[in-house]
């Protein structure tokens, strides 16, 4: 009987242990948040990259507290539709850059004009305004940004010679809204073509040139029939890494710990990763024989002047003040 007796309570500290196992692993994984994330473009892709470096650190230092998942690029949610998405919380996080959102925040857009660090945009205030302005209008606030430092240029993809601005008059270029204003300005015709069959029509020359950021053009292949690139470059490239505000606040001090202590290594990588890469797309765009023309630095001037005037006319008010805030003294 005693001997039962000892069976039976051996077995009950055994199922106990075991329950205590089971109820601090589930106490452990029930920490553990994971947030849903999408990107603008697919995330292999060069403005992807930077992003998916971003959730790798934190699903790597954020075992156990906090995780990112991908659920894709714009293939899972149009990428005019990610900033809306991550309004409604249909998305915890999406990398887009303020185009996508002008039409709810035009005053993001005045970031792709600033000739300053993102440390800079910190210290002058402008990030803080920025981020009062998407708090209010899309429910999100700005984790972090990448792409400063990349310019947009213009590229020629008809074999003729190029001198000056006045030879692309009349010529017709693949480009966006961005670019609007200074086609409009030199008499170049700009044609809406997306991107994935922006290769077609340059090979037909129904577009003899593009406008397109430093990084990239490999991404389409558009740097075999590309015979120039026009420099000086102009603008940033503003990706903002958006998330929802409501969600970060419920977020527990040791899982905001996890993203706010990414941004900050972010923050500093990302610098150097900007060099190497940009080194890279220079010898690249060099082996591919493109060729390069100097407008001067009136040229880039002129494209800047040409675009704060254009938001002006959309917001006076919070573009003046902004401009102010992102320029350097």
């Amino acid at each position: 009987m005693n001997a039962l007796r000892r069976t039976a309570t051996h077995r009950l500290r055994i199922a106990a242990t075991g329950l205590g196992l089971l109820l601090a692993s589930t106490s452990v994984h029930a920490q553990e948040v994971t947030l849903k994330a999408a990107v603008f473009v697919p995330p292999t892709t060069t403005y992807g990259i930077p992003f998916k470096r971003f959730v790798d650190h934190v699903n790597e230092t954020g075992k156990g507290v906090l995780q990112i998942r991908i659920v894709g690029g714009p293939e899972a949610v149009p990428a005019d539709g990610q900033a809306q998405a991550v309004k409604t919380g249909v998305l915890d996080i999406a990398s887009i850059p303020p185009a996508y959102y002008k039409s709810v925040m035009v005053e993001g857009d005045a970031q792709v004009l600033s000739d300053m660090s993102l440390a800079e945009q910190r210290k002058s205030g402008a990030y803080e305004a920025l981020n009062k302005i998407a708090i209010e209008r899309l429910g999100s606030f700005y984790l972090t940004t990448y792409g400063i430092g990349v310019p947009f240029h213009l590229y020629v993809t008809k074999d003729m010679p190029v001198k000056s601005i006045e030879d692309l008059k009349g010529l017709r270029f693949r480009g966006q809204p961005n670019y609007n204003a200074i086609f409009k300005h030199y008499g170049i015709a700009g044609v809406n073509v997306a991107a994935p069959e922006t290769y077609t029509a340059l090979e037909r020359g129904t577009v003899q040139g593009y406008g397109w950021p430093l990084w990239g053009i490999n991404d389409f292949g558009w740097e075999k029939l590309t015979k120039v690139r026009v420099d000086p470059g102009f603008y940033n490239v503003i990706v903002n890494i958006l998330m929802n505000k409501a969600k970060y606040d419920a977020l527990t001090p040791a899982q905001r710990k996890v993203i706010d202590d990414a941004v900050v290594w972010f923050e500093q990588d990302n610098e150097k990763y900007t060099a190497e890469k940009t080194k890279e797309t220079l010898d690249m765009q060099a082996k591919a024989g493109i060729k390069t023309v100097d407008f001067g630095p009136e040229f880039k001037k002129m494209a800047v002047d040409l675009y704060w005037d254009d938001l002006k006319k959309l917001s006076p008010d919070a573009i003046t003040k902004l401009q102010s805030q992102l320029t350097k003294k």
